[in-house]
């Protein structure tokens, strides 16, 4: 009876031992992961939240001729990525106020909105002609703030357009944001470069 007892006290003492053996590296591993994800979070959180980018072009047209392109929220989709975006307008769609709306699966919600706009020529002591925008997506979780001016040339008009992105605090977009400037800064001068052939070339 009592070899039998201590056969299986020495059971009961080598198990802890064998399971101790194999949680050790799963514990080291589990410990490593938290510190990875710990790690991306506080860097999320310490890269940049904001971005801001600039294209300029120069267009063999008066800024009278450029403008209303600028100024019409409709016309937007035929030099700007907006046409592959499938979205509404609500309200006027020319000038301050003009709005553009979406849902979208993948871009979630969000819309844009036309707050200035300044026809040329431009007013002595103020800005020059062009349009101030605000995009704002999921409620304002993400906000887009962009103006195109648009000024006279040698050559017709030269535009330029700045974009300013407030990505918030989430961690994830602070990663996102450092492929933002590229990709945003592309777009920006694809799109112009669509403005100039649509403005110099007639109606597409």
């Amino acid at each position: 009876m009592n070899v039998g007892c201590q056969g299986r006290r020495r059971q009961g003492v080598h198990r802890p031992a064998v399971f101790g053996s194999v949680a050790k590296p799963g514990a080291l591993v589990a410990a490593l992961l938290a510190l990875l994800a710990g790690t991306f979070v506080l860097v999320g959180i310490l890269l940049p939240a904001t971005v801001e980018v600039t294209g300029t072009v120069e267009i063999s047209a008066p800024p009278e001729a450029v403008f209303p392109l600028l100024d019409n929220l409709a016309t937007w989709t035929e030099w700007t990525p907006w046409g592959e975006v499938e979205s509404r307008l609500e309200g006027p769609s020319a000038g301050a106020g003009a709005r553009r709306v979406w849902d979208d699966p993948a871009l979630g919600s969000g819309s844009l909105t036309l707050v200035e706009s300044r026809p040329p020529p431009a007013d002595p002591g103020r800005d020059n002609p062009g349009v101030d925008y605000l995009v704002e997506v999921e409620d304002g979780a993400i906000r887009f703030e962009g103006t195109i001016a648009v000024q006279p040339h040698p050559r017709g008009s030269l535009v330029s357009w700045t974009e300013r992105a407030d990505l918030g605090w989430n961690p994830l977009l602070g990663w996102t944001a450092l492929n933002l400037e590229e990709s945003q800064g592309r777009q920006l001068r694809e799109s112009l470069t669509r403005l100039k052939a649509r403005v110099e070339g007639g109606a597409p």
